[in-house]
C-alpha cells in the first residue's frame, strides 16, 4: 500500500530537481517521542495524522503501532475517528506533562511511549498488532523509520530526533517520494495539528497539472507547469521554502481558464545555491484552495553563460546567440515533459547557433547551452 517512488529529472549538469508524488491515502504526517523529557519541545509524545485526498476516510479498525528501532514486537493505539478531506487527526501519547509546551487538544488519547532518537511507526489497516519489521506487511498503510538503527521503513529510515525535535514530512503531508530519508526533515519548530485545525487539501480542486518542473536559468530559478484542466480555477500563488515545511508566497500568476490546459512560467530571481523547495497554491474562483506537489532544486553555481533566442516564439528557425564556444559545448532542446528533443554538438569558436524547429509541436521548450563548465538554460515557445 506503500506509493511507489516518482523521480523527475529534469536537467543535470549543476542542477537536480525532483518532483514528489502527491499522496493518495492517509498519512503520518509527524511524530514526536520527547514527551516531558529533560529538554522536551512538548509535554507529550504524539503522532500526527493527515487525509490529503478529497474525501473522508474512516478509520474505524485502524490503529497506529509503535515498535523499538531493533524491536520486532509492536505496541498499538487503536483509532476509531473518520478523519475529513484534508484534515488531521492528533494522537496524544506518553508523557507526565511537565517540561515542555502542551500540544493541543487531542483527537485520540493514548500511552505508547515512543522513543526520542530512534525507531519506528506504523498506521495500520486493522487493531492486531504487527510482527517483524513491518516492510512489506499489506495491512500497514503508512511505515516511518526514524534513526540509523531503525529496523522498518520505507527505502531508508529518516533522521534521528532528539527531545527538541519532531520527525515532520515535507509538504504539510501532501507529498511523498517513497523514502523516508527524503520525505521527512527533523524539525525544532513545528506546531501539531488536530481535528480542529483548518483542512488543507492536495489537489481537491478540478484543476489538473501535467508537470511541474524548476531548473536553473540566467535569470535565477525558472518554474514551468502545464495543466490539462482548468475549471473555475482563479489564480497560482508560487511558495518557497529553505525547508520543505513553512512556505512563503514569492509571486502570482492569474489562470488563464481553458478546459484544454495551459502552460505557465515564473522566474525567481534567486541566487542563492543551497537546496530550495516551490509548490503551487492553487485557488479557484470559490477561494477553495489546493497545492501542488513539491518541487526540490540544488545547484553549486548560478549560470553566466548568456544566451539570446529569436524569434521568440519561432515559427521555422531558432537563432540562438551564444558566447564563443570551446570544445564540447552542446546545445540540448527539451519538451516541458522531460524528454529531450534535439541534442548537437557546437562548432568550437562558434557565437550563433540555427535550428530548424519546423516539425515541432506547438508547446514551450527549453534551451539548454552547455559550454565550459555552464550550463544555461531558457525557455522558448513554438
Amino acid at each position: 500500500m506503500f506509493k511507489s517512488t516518482i523521480t523527475s529529472l529534469f536537467f543535470m549538469a549543476f542542477v537536480l530537481s525532483t518532483a514528489q508524488a502527491q499522496v493518495n491515502h492517509v498519512v503520518i504526517a509527524a511524530l514526536y517521542g520527547g514527551g516531558s523529557n529533560a529538554g522536551a519541545l512538548y509535554t507529550n509524545d504524539f503522532i500526527e495524522l493527515y487525509n490529503p485526498t478529497g474525501k473522508p476516510i474512516s478509520l474505524a479498525n485502524y490503529s497506529v503501532q509503535y515498535s523499538g528501532a531493533t524491536s520486532y514486537t509492536w505496541q498499538a493505539q487503536p483509532i476509531n475517528n473518520t478523519i475529513p478531506a484534508g484534515g488531521f487527526l492528533l494522537i496524544q501519547l506518553a508523557g507526565n506533562g511537565t517540561v515542555g509546551v502542551p500540544l493541543p487538544t487531542a483527537d485520540v488519547i493514548g500511552s505508547m511511549n515512543l522513543s526520542a532518537t530512534t525507531g519506528k511507526v506504523a498506521l495500520v489497516d486493522t487493531v492486531n498488532t504487527l510482527f517483524g519489521s513491518g516492510i512489506g506487511d499489506s495491512t500497514v498503510v503508512d511505515l516511518v523509520g526514524f534513526g540509523p538503527t531503525a529496523s522498518g521503513y520505507q527505502t531508508n529510515p529518516g533522521p534521528t530526533l532528539t527531545s527538541k525535535k519532531c520527525l515532520v514530512r515535507i509538504g504539510g503531508g501532501c507529498s511523498t517520494s517513497g523514502d523516508n530519508s527524503v520525505d521527512f526533515i527533523a524539525s525544532n519548530s513545528f506546531v501539531p495539528q488536530n481535528a480542529a485545525s483548518p483542512v488543507s487539501l492536495c489537489g481537491g480542486l478540478p484543476v489538473s497539472l501535467v508537470s511541474f518542473n524548476a531548473v536553473w536559468s540566467n535569470k535565477g530559478v525558472l518554474l514551468h507547469w502545464k495543466t490539462n484542466l482548468e475549471v473555475n480555477l482563479s489564480n497560482f500563488i508560487i511558495e518557497k521554502s529553505n525547508n520543505a515545511i513553512n512556505f512563503f508566497p514569492i509571486g502570482t500568476v492569474l489562470a488563464k481558464k481553458l478546459n484544454v490546459g495551459s502552460n505557465y512560467s515564473y522566474s525567481d530571481p534567486s541566487t542563492t545555491i543551497k537546496k530550495v523547495y516551490y509548490r503551487l497554491k492553487m485557488i479557484d474562483i470559490n477561494t477553495s484552495i489546493s497545492y501542488s506537489a513539491l518541487v526540490e532544486i540544488k545547484g553549486s553555481n548560478i549560470v553566466s553563460n548568456k544566451i539570446t533566442l529569436s524569434p521568440n516564439p519561432v515559427t521555422n528557425t531558432l537563432t540562438i546567440d551564444h558566447a564563443k564556444a570551446v570544445a564540447g559545448a552542446t546545445i540540448t532542446i527539451t519538451s516541458d515533459d522531460g524528454k529531450i528533443v534535439v541534442q548537437q554538438k557546437i562548432a568550437i569558436g562558434s557565437t550563433q547557433t540555427s535550428i530548424n524547429t519546423s516539425g515541432y509541436s506547438k508547446a514551450i521548450y527549453f534551451i539548454s547551452y552547455r559550454n565550459n563548465g555552464v550550463n544555461t538554460v531558457k525557455e522558448f515557445e513554438k
